[in-house]
């Protein structure tokens, strides 16, 4: 009796030592699967970070791989700036949307240079004739008539352009050359880029041409 009850004694510790090597099996599998989860969702969250995407001309998005931070930062850079010139000169004759527009370029650009550039031309009437003549402007300005100097910080930017005022009677064309500084800022919903336009100055917005329309034209094609 004393025999069978060691043989049960035997096998009932077997059953244990079988038991232990099963769940710590377990136990080792689950902590590699999850290992290789923590690892595959770092690498996704990586991978998000290193894609900048840039509207080209406001027409398509071009997406740029950020494999180098350096690489990318012109980009975001000149795309900051047109951006920027868009909200500030690419104006309709309605004065809420002229005051969206000056209020939304003040997140990418400091208050001090926004701020005074509208008061200067709100205190010459130009809004004011925008709206009782209603006059639609454009800007035109393409990625590469902006020049970012990166190598050093505050970043020197200029660029240039077209601004185009459309009337019901005629079209003016001026030239559009402007200058400024970026500063890295923290990236926000309303600043997407994390830059900020400092130090802004209209260097040059003299009239080229004036284009005649015809009276019942709608459109003209510059």
């Amino acid at each position: 009796m004393n025999a069978n009850y060691f043989r049960t004694l035997g096998s009932v510790e077997s059953s244990f030592k079988l038991l232990r090597i099963v769940m710590l099996s377990i136990i080792v599998a689950v902590l590699l699967f999850a290992a290789v989860i923590a690892y595959w969702a770092f690498n996704s969250v990586e991978a998000s970070r290193q894609r900048v995407y840039v509207m080209d001309n406001g027409k398509s998005i071009m997406l740029a791989l950020a494999q180098d931070h350096n690489i990318n930062r012109p980009a975001e850079a000149k795309d900051h700036v047109r951006s920027f010139l868009k909200l500030l000169f690419e104006l309709e004759p309605d004065e809420k949307q002229i005051d969206a527009s000056i209020e939304q370029a003040t997140y990418l650009g400091n208050k001090a240079s926004v701020v005074r550039l509208y008061t200067d031309l709100k205190e010459k009437g130009y809004y004011n004739q925008l709206i009782q003549g209603d006059v639609h402007q454009k800007v035109e300005i393409e990625l590469s008539g902006i020049q970012v100097q990166m190598d050093q910080s505050p970043y020197y930017f200029r660029a240039k352009g077209r601004q185009v005022l459309i009337r019901s009677t005629n079209v003016t064309v001026r030239n559009l050359d402007v200058e400024g500084y970026l500063i890295d800022v923290a990236r926000t919903d309303n600043n997407p880029h994390g830059f900020m336009v400092e130090r802004f100055k209209v260097l040059d917005n003299r009239d080229i041409e004036t284009i005649d329309r015809a009276p019942d034209s709608d459109k003209l094609n510059l």
